[in-house]
């Protein structure tokens, strides 16, 4: 089924003037999180949707080689579940890049390049939910094209410190690259995404009951809790979860006159993963907090009115 046929179910358009240009870069089996931000992307129409990069997370996976792979497979289970045949699901990267001048070739590589380069005056999104491999692959190919390019980079330690955080620990040289680029960067430093708490009874509420789909979101986050819980994990208690990927929703449909972000300069990424400060001048946007009830809510509304039991 097209994707427009999904939207449909929302009862509304989007206008033609709102429409922007995104893509989603997952890595979709790292956690059971990531089907929900994906999703999430998929049911707002005033995304045009471009397609879905399949990520690595060879760090957390050992270097198996495996990890872009599973994720590429998660994402065709996702859009069959989904009913949506339209959008493509394309393979990135295997690996981080080698060094800050690696410039591996893959599917989602020159999809990016070329999808740069076509003749549309809007900027490109690139919503960033994993390792920077692909992107920054991308813009060692074709240095051109960052300028093209607005990074919604969820990742990175909260400032002024910075430090170890999962998805700029899986490809530092990667985060290192676009943030040295032209490419335009939004950051939603992990302070913020973890603030994008849910409990397991809202989930069952809100996403159990939205068609297969819905059972199917649900009982993977159930089964990955069962697997992997600590209780010296604090991020986790048994009763909650953190769907800290949605913050590149966020950031496209919030208002921006909210305030809730400021301009400074690019930080440099040290090897301890710290925050130095930039010798080129260049400034990105960070995220100092979100809407997380307007997000999460809308994500709830959208997943209930095209996969719930009153689906028109």
């Amino acid at each position: 089924m097209e994707r427009k046929e999904i939207l449909k179910r929302l009862g509304y358009a989007a206008l033609p003037a709102a429409k922007v240009r995104v893509i989603v870069d997952s890595d979709v089996k790292n956690e059971a999180d990531d089907p929900y931000a994906i999703m999430h992307h998929l049911l707002v129409p005033t995304f045009d949707v471009r397609g879905i990069f399949a990520t690595h997370f060879e760090q957390k996976a050992g270097h198996s080689g495996d990890s872009m792979e599973r994720s590429y497979q998660g994402a065709l289970k996702l859009m069959e579940l989904a009913e949506i045949d339209d959008v493509p699901v394309l393979r990135g990267c295997r690996y981080p890049l080698a060094d800050k001048k690696d410039a591996p070739d893959s599917e989602s590589v020159r999809f990016l390049i070329e999808e740069a380069k076509r003749d549309d005056p809007r900027p490109l999104y690139i919503a960033i939910q994993g390792a920077m491999t692909n992107v920054a692959a991308a813009i060692n190919r074709a240095p051109e094209i960052a300028k093209k390019l607005v990074v919604l980079w969820n990742g990175g330690g909260p400032y002024p410190e910075g430090g170890t955080e999962f998805n700029l620990m899986q490809d530092a040289d990667a985060c290192r690259v676009v943030l040295e680029s032209n490419a335009e960067v939004w950051q939603t430093p992990r302070n913020v995404y973890g603030s994008f708490e849910v409990s397991f009874a809202e989930l069952s509420c809100r996403v159990r009951p939205c068609g297969a789909l819905g059972e199917y979101m649900f009982r993977e986050i159930l089964a990955e809790n069962e697997r992997e819980y600590n209780p010296d994990f604090l991020l986790r208690t048994g009763e909650n979860w953190v769907l800290g990927d949605n913050t590149t929703v966020g950031m496209l449909i919030e208002s921006r006159r909210r305030g809730h972000f400021h301009e400074q300069d690019a930080p440099v990424i040290e090897e301890d993963l710290s925050y130095g400060v930039t010798p080129n001048g260049k400034k990105i946007r960070v995220y100092d907090s979100l809407d997380t009830r307007l997000i999460l809510e809308d994500m709830f509304c959208r997943l209930e009115l095209a996969y719930g039991k009153g689906k028109r």
